[in-house]
């Protein structure tokens, strides 16, 4: 067999069939080796080499970050001048506190975070291969103050908000709730009680299950009435 190398960078985005290694490295999760000794993927995924092991991360259902989304995410870490936001997807977000005449152009109290707080933040830049970059210094970005998170497959976050937001618009006035929706699926409600929130989890389990079917609009706007009639 020919000298051991890998063939991609750790969490590419990588497809069927792909080469990702080859030599003596140890097959893990959704590879496999064919018959000339190089290690392929399985599923479309992101390689995740750890050590002399390779794998693929398969991505149904994750998240995967593109530059100006606008994501809800969670503090993780701070360390130094930088914040780590957990975004619900295997990248994690980064923002760089400002230093030094930095601080003269924006609003430094927006930085004032701390370990499990919610923000709204907006991907600034991202190479497709490691940590990428957030903001939240534009207006409307920053801290989310009090609420709940919902969450849905991020796939299913055009069918929550609708064409010009014609189901946003209906899960918001039939609940009478502030809603935000991150392309992330993750979603920051602000309901007037208990009963709200928890029509409005149903209403966005019945959206992902029917995603598919027209005539969704209707067919929520009348669950959310029988929801809060009794």
């Amino acid at each position: 067999m020919s000298e051991s190398a890998i063939l991609v960078k750790n969490r590419e985005v990588v497809v069927p069939g792909q080469p990702l290694a080859k030599g003596r490295f140890k097959l893990g999760r959704d590879v496999y080796r064919d018959e000339s000794g190089i290690i392929r993927a399985k599923k479309l995924g992101l390689a995740d080499i750890k050590e002399d092991t390779v794998s693929v991360v398969p991505l149904s259902g994750v998240y995967i970050p593109k530059e100006g989304d606008i994501v809800i995410g969670i503090i993780s870490r701070i360390s130094g001048s930088t914040i780590i936001v957990d975004i619900r997807s295997p990248y994690q977000g980064v923002i760089p506190i400002p230093r030094g005449r930095a601080t003269e152009r924006v609003d430094m109290r927006k930085y004032d975070l701390k370990l499990g707080d919610v923000i709204l933040a907006k991907v600034k830049a991202f190479d497709g291969s490691s940590s990428l970059l957030l903001t939240i210094d534009m207006e409307g970005l920053g801290k989310l103050e009090g609420g709940y998170i919902l969450e849905v497959e991020p796939a299913k976050v055009p069918r929550v908000i609708g064409k010009r937001q014609s189901m946003l618009t209906i899960l918001k006035e039939k609940t009478g709730s502030d809603i935000i929706v991150g392309n992330n699926g993750r979603i920051w409600v602000r309901s007037p009680s208990l009963k709200e929130l928890l029509a409005l989890e149903k209403a966005l389990r019945k959206i992902e299950a029917e995603s598919h079917v027209s005539g969704l609009s209707d067919r929520i706007s009348s669950f959310l009435t029988q929801e809060l009639s009794g």
